[in-house]
């Protein structure tokens, strides 16, 4: 018998979710401390535009000690680790003052450009002052939903009232925290050769379980996400208009994925909880099998069925336990 041509046809779906989290800041040192006071706002690592020049206040703080001890002016840069993406920035008095380590720049009093100076005048002036600062977060970067940036300030400083200067550039570790609301967003897309399994009419049974066609579900995310696999017509292909209840109408087949392996008898597929697949994306693998050949079947050149693939965000804080679902 010949004349089947059979071929699934795949349907994805794409969601995005919002998962906020606060802005907050943290740091502490012996002569100056710092902390951020900003909401920076939504950031989707797809959108290809970042966050441009929003402003920031940070909270510089100088010591005070006892007897008149305090500190009095303060030269200071920001430092991000090393490894770090480029496409940060933040400026003060329109320079930037942000510094990849190993790099740095000269502190001195007063402060050059490149670095923010403050005197904090006497006794009877205020021990808490807010910086204006403009922080720029480039685009694209693989931030998980929750996760943190942080900065430290390299400084000098004086004293007065008897406190010493520190004249050597000292580090305040993590002195800006800044937590944006990352977008739990995600794209998911069909890759590889369409699923046709051709010509099947002189395919026997036995010859069928042999015919085996793949593919792959990419998927690019910045938190965890579901798959949930379904077929139209039972993992069946059949012809337009077939009596759906007819061996002869009907080629079944099964599909495989995340490690699961569903057909007609066994049409049950389990949700998987995935671990984020970061912005790089990755690629889970898609394979279905024939459960019988063609030789007993009607003739009829589009034999077919939509496998339904359902690729859906799951928000953060997520508390189940998720996979990293391209090793299944």
């Amino acid at each position: 018998m010949t004349g089947h041509m059979a071929r699934i046809v795949q349907t994805t779906l794409l969601f995005l979710l919002a998962a906020a989290t606060p802005a907050a800041a943290t740091g502490n040192f012996c002569s100056v401390s710092g902390a951020t006071s900003v909401s920076i706002g939504n950031y989707n690592a797809f959108s290809g535009t970042g966050i441009t020049q929003v402003p920031m206040t940070l909270d510089l703080t100088r010591y005070v000690g006892g007897g008149g001890r305090k500190t009095q002016k303060a030269d200071f840069y920001i430092s991000m680790p090393a490894g770090s993406p480029s496409g940060y920035d933040i400026r003060y008095q329109g320079s930037s003052v942000l510094y990849v380590y190993p790099q740095s720049h000269l502190l001195s009093f007063p402060g050059p450009s490149g670095t923010v100076y403050y005197d904090f005048g006497g006794a009877g002036q205020p021990d808490t002052v807010a910086i204006p600062l403009v922080v720029t977060i480039p685009p694209n970067l693989d931030l998980a939903a929750g996760s943190e940036i942080k900065f430290d300030l390299v400084y000098i400083c004086t004293g007065t009232g008897g406190l010493l200067d520190v004249s050597l550039p000292t580090r305040l570790n993590n002195a800006i925290t800044l937590q944006l609301n990352i977008l739990s967003a995600l794209q998911a897309s069909y890759i590889g050769s369409t699923l046709d399994f051709g010509e099947i009419g002189s395919l026997s049974d036995t010859d069928a379980l042999q015919r085996t066609i793949t593919g792959a579900i990419r998927v690019a995310s910045t938190g965890p996400y579901s798959v949930a696999l379904s077929s139209a017509n039972g993992y069946k292909m059949r012809y337009p208009g077939a009596n759906p209840d007819s061996a002869s109408q009907n080629i079944r087949y099964s599909a495989r994925m995340l490690g699961q392996t569903v057909d007609s008898f066994s049409p049950i597929f389990t949700t998987t909880a995935c671990a984020r697949a970061g912005t790089a994306g990755q690629n889970l693998s898609l394979s279905v099998t024939l459960r019988e050949g063609g030789r007993a079947k009607l003739a009829a050149s589009n034999y077919s069925d939509n496998l339904i693939i359902t690729v859906t965000p799951i928000a953060v804080p997520f508390a189940g336990a998720s996979q990293n679902c391209q090793n299944l």
